[in-house]
């Protein structure tokens, strides 16, 4: 079983018009926005990321529902694909990802796309294996 995690809903429709069939599912956070103090998706940490974000509780794990489904099925996935763009707002929100779906016990390699926010189209590709640093494949 695949899923490919997206950015966020407007990366996620280009991309499912680009790759029909294929299964994507948006992250929809902003990372780089307020902080947190607790551990990743915690009653806790959602508290504190929809203070954040000036929603209610509710309202907070609504836009997260389909990532959080992957989450709490981490392990049942044979290949994740991450599609996130290189400007900051994506390195904190793709970091977050990879930390999130180590917690939740996902133990294999993740491919990691660096794209063209607009287009979709692959700037290139890295593997991360967790528990490791980031490597670069050309």
């Amino acid at each position: 079983m695949k899923v490919n995690i997206t950015a966020g809903e407007c990366l996620n429709r280009i991309l499912q018009g680009k790759y029909p069939g294929e299964c994507f599912v948006p992250f929809n956070e902003a990372m780089n926005q307020g902080t947190y103090s607790a551990p990743l998706f915690s009653e806790e940490f959602v508290r504190e990321r929809a203070a954040v974000h000036g929603v209610s509780e509710a309202e907070y794990l609504e836009k997260l529902s389909e990532f959080m489904e992957v989450l709490k099925h981490a392990g049942e996935y044979d290949e994740i694909v991450l599609w996130f763009g290189d400007e900051p707002f994506c390195v904190a929100n793709r970091q977050t990802v990879l930390d999130a779906l180590r917690g939740f016990g996902y133990r294999r390699s993740i491919l990691l796309n660096i794209v063209n926010e607009e287009t979709g189209d692959i700037i290139r590709q890295e593997t991360v294996a967790t528990g490791s640093s980031i490597e670069l494949r050309r």
